[in-house]
């Protein structure tokens, strides 16, 4: 993972949303031939020109107090433009980003909540558990490869331990073993696309929590580059 953090005067109106927000990063090339001043205007002016790659990161942390902003990435060779951009991030470049979505509202009425992902999902699930009331109850699970991957965080961590990413298997078994509160939740999960419609099934399936209240997110896809 690295985590780059961006700041200065022209974030000085940002208004964050909280729990999940993204935003679209303009991501450029090395040597691109970018106009100056770079501007979201400027930028999309020279997109027959120049046209960068539009990447959605979720915002990891927004201090409006010292005009910061954090973004993590998953780091995973040279596979990506955004994983390209993050390794070789230097204090000066510039970055555009459009935001921010509108971000996950936690049913305030739920009996508990239900946190689900891999470590692409890393900042939503920290920036949702933050935002949830002190007294919550939550469970959330995290798929990463092994404990030197952890963070910091309240979660019960699944290692995957050579478990190629994009299988089901490992979040499943996790979520099968568990013993959740009774009452209905409120489910946030998101990650690959299969792996959630897998996780989907097996809470409905297994848990008896209404399909209604399961509707994840696609972060990513097994063999298509994104990153």
């Amino acid at each position: 993972m690295a985590r780059v953090t961006v700041g200065g005067p022209s974030i000085d109106d940002f208004v964050g949303a909280g729990t999940d927000e993204n935003v679209m990063l303009y991501l450029y090339p090395p040597g691109a031939d970018l106009p100056d001043p770079l501007t979201l205007e400027s930028a999309r002016t020279a997109m027959s020109r120049v046209r960068p790659y539009m990447r959605t990161y979720t915002i990891r942390r927004h201090d409006p107090d010292t005009n910061e902003i954090d973004f993590d990435f998953v780091l995973h060779g040279d596979h990506g433009p955004a994983t390209r951009w993050a390794a070789t991030a230097q204090p000066g470049d510039e970055v555009i980003f459009v935001g921010p979505s509108p971000a996950y509202q936690p049913d305030p009425s739920a009996a508990w909540h239900l946190l689900i992902g891999d470590e692409t999902t890393l900042p939503a699930v920290n920036a949702i558990m933050a935002a949830l009331p002190a007294d919550a109850t939550v469970h959330a699970f995290v798929e990463v490869e092994d404990a030197a991957e952890e963070q910091d965080m309240p979660v019960t961590w699944v290692h995957r331990d050579g478990v190629p990413p994009g299988t089901s298997e490992p979040l499943v078994k996790a979520l099968a073993a568990a013993v959740f509160p009774p009452g209905a939740p409120a489910v946030w999960a998101a990650g690959e696309r299969q792996v959630m419609q897998a996780v989907r099934d097996h809470l409905v399936a297994d848990h008896g929590i209404e399909r209604g209240r399961v509707r994840p997110a696609t972060y990513w896809r097994m063999g298509h580059a994104g990153s």
